[in-house]
């Protein structure tokens, strides 16, 4: 009776037909370049040499096919490895491809990853190295791909940690250890390229007399691991309220997005409720917002509420009107009577101190521990679509109002978008995340984890086929001081590290200094690749006196605003455009379009 062999194809960059290691063994092979199958499989670079040499050792019972492609030694390229995987599925007979290989920004996800698919989904079991400089790369990541990694605790060829998550699977001897080469030489030499060899040949031993699913080989893989890694999954709540005519309160600072950009949200706004002791009972919001092209709607006192009238009660925050009356009885009787009634609760607030979980009927946007993907050895993903991100300056000057304008403009021009906000509101205008560290803020993760966290999340909207991704931070991106430990930026900083901007938009206060200004515009420039391709004006400026507990501000004239333009595009050689300038805003919007394309 026949021995059954089973077939192993190494995607790679050939081998060196003349080593001595090799001599005594029948080298198969060819070259694989656009398209094109060529005899010729000499290595000249080496790596492939290695592979092959490490998994030649199970080819007493296993035929090896080597595969060139020639863009290995340099970058795999993206196209070359989707048509090589095209060709396996064709034309050959694979039970296992090994790809000591990995791209980092994978502009054809999708494509690679069908691929992928469609060759386990005929038994093919596809084993594949993460990128050697700890970044999160593909094919391994994808959950149809055996990823490995190596480990300092693998010191033995056939010392393996099993790592329970859907992007990370396996560590291995990655350490330095002798190779063939090219030229019959051998180097000493490691990387995640060698462990998954190693992965390879122990998946060949555990298949030669049976076929397994990658998931029975998992888990002999967990049962012989030196140790194991329990991964989780995230628990991010998903916001599934269905709202149709909403009323809000308190009518303060965090509404005014609300109002000015009502035309954005999914659902009407039917009632604007503040507290009787407001002085904004009995005005309209267009007076307020001083704007008249703002929808108008009259502030009534919210011990009026008409229940009748709306399905959702948007909660805004309530702390600043602690000192005025009991803001912690309002935010408790209305929800009672919200719930009673039938009604869904959006809060601005985390309610889960008042024994409140996320659910169809209530949702505040929070981020926890729970929410955090698996470490995964620190790796991250590259961004694969293109950034632009609002930050600012000092507060209070329409950053989340240049973001929802941009991205009305973008989606106007057929551009999708996907967002992180930053605004406790995000939800409501259907942006893809909400991250509220601003004020009260309900980020409940801190330092690294953000960053990781962020990323996550960047991955998840460029893994969504997103155009273009639009990010936005909170205030003073920079300290103004640093007396007092709640004026340092950290949060705005990971922020950053996690978001990775190509371009940023800067929203400026006419009062800003102008060094703080250039400060913030060298930080942002220095710490990411981005460039701040412009400013934008916010034409508010302090007034004298206040209005009761709200500060209040003054449009700028139109000559005030042409002269701070002026100054600033002086100061700082950008373009600035004027936030509630239709004109300008398009222009603006222009700007970050030609900077991609350029």
């Amino acid at each position: 009776m026949k021995e059954k062999r089973i077939n192993i194809v190494i995607v790679d960059s050939g081998v060196d037909i003349n080593h001595k290691q090799f001599s005594n063994d029948n080298l198969r092979g060819f070259t694989f370049h656009d398209g094109i199958a060529s005899e010729d499989f000499q290595d000249e670079y080496g790596h492939g040499t290695a592979i092959f040499g490490i998994i030649q050792r199970v080819s007493d019972f296993a035929n090896i096919i080597n595969i060139k492609i020639p863009s290995i030694e340099i970058a795999a390229s993206e196209d070359d490895l989707i048509h090589v995987l095209q060709y396996i599925n064709r034309n050959m007979k694979c039970d296992i491809l090994n790809l000591s290989l990995g791209i980092n920004v994978c502009r054809k996800h999708n494509q690679l990853k069908l691929c992928c698919e469609e060759l386990t989904s005929k038994g093919t079991i596809i084993v594949a190295a993460f990128d050697n400089n700890g970044i999160i790369s593909f094919p391994a990541a994808f959950s149809c791909v055996i990823g490995v990694v190596s480990s300092q605790w693998c010191k033995r060829i056939d010392d393996f940690q099993f790592i329970d998550d859907d992007v990370v699977n396996i560590a291995a001897k990655g350490n330095i250890q002798r190779v063939a080469w090219k030229d019959s030489r051998y180097l000493f030499v490691g990387g995640n390229s060698f462990a998954c060899a190693h992965a390879t040949v122990q998946i060949a031993k555990y298949i030669k007399d049976k076929s397994l699913s990658i998931a029975e080989i998992k888990e002999k893989f967990k049962s012989m691991s030196i140790t194991n890694h329990i991964g989780k999954q995230c628990k991010t709540p998903c916001f599934n309220m269905r709202i149709n005519k909403a009323a809000v309160f308190p009518f303060n600072k965090e509404m005014h997005s609300l109002i000015r950009y009502d035309s954005l949200l999914s659902f009407n706004i039917v009632g604007v409720y503040d507290i009787k002791y407001s002085p904004n009972i009995g005005l309209y919001t267009s007076n307020i917002i001083n704007n008249k092209n703002v929808s108008d709607y009259l502030i009534k006192r919210v011990d009026d509420i008409d229940w009748e009238t709306f399905d959702t009660l948007i909660i805004g925050h309530l702390d600043k009107i602690y000192g005025i009356t009991q803001a912690k009885e309002y935010r408790n009787e209305l929800i009672e009577n919200a719930i009673n009634k039938g009604k869904n609760i959006f809060s601005f607030d985390d309610l889960s101190p008042f024994g409140y979980k996320n659910s169809d009927k209530v949702y505040y946007p929070i981020v926890t521990l729970d929410d955090l993907p698996p470490y995964r050895f620190g790796m991250l993903y590259r961004i694969s679509k293109p950034v632009v991100g609002v930050f600012g300056t000092s507060s209070k000057q329409g950053k989340f109002t240049t973001q929802l304008k941009i991205r009305e403009l973008l989606q106007k021009k057929n551009y999708k978008v996907g967002q992180i906000g930053t605004e406790p509101s995000s939800k409501l205008f259907g942006i893809d995340y909400c991250y509220p560290f601003g004020y009260n803020s309900s980020v409940y993760i801190n330092g690294n984890d953000q960053i990781r966290y962020l990323n996550y999340i960047m991955h998840d909207l460029c893994e969504n086929d997103m155009d273009v991704i639009l990010v936005g931070s909170q205030s003073n991106t920079i300290p103004y001081d640093t007396g007092n430990i709640r004026m340092f930026t950290s949060s705005q900083f990971h922020f950053l590290m996690g978001s990775q901007p190509d371009c940023v938009v800067l929203v400026v206060n006419p009062y800003d200094k102008n060094e703080y200004i250039q400060k913030t515009i060298i930080f942002l420039e220095s710490c990411t690749r981005c460039r701040v391709i412009a400013l934008v004006l916010f034409p508010m400026t302090i007034n004298d006196g206040w209005k009761s507990i709200y500060g209040e501000k003054r449009a700028l004239t139109r000559s005030e605003i042409d002269y701070y333009k002026h100054v600033f595009e002086r100061s700082f050689n950008k373009p600035v455009f004027t936030l509630g300038r239709e004109h300008e805003m398009e222009s603006l919007t222009e700007s970050i379009i030609e900077f991609f394309a350029s």
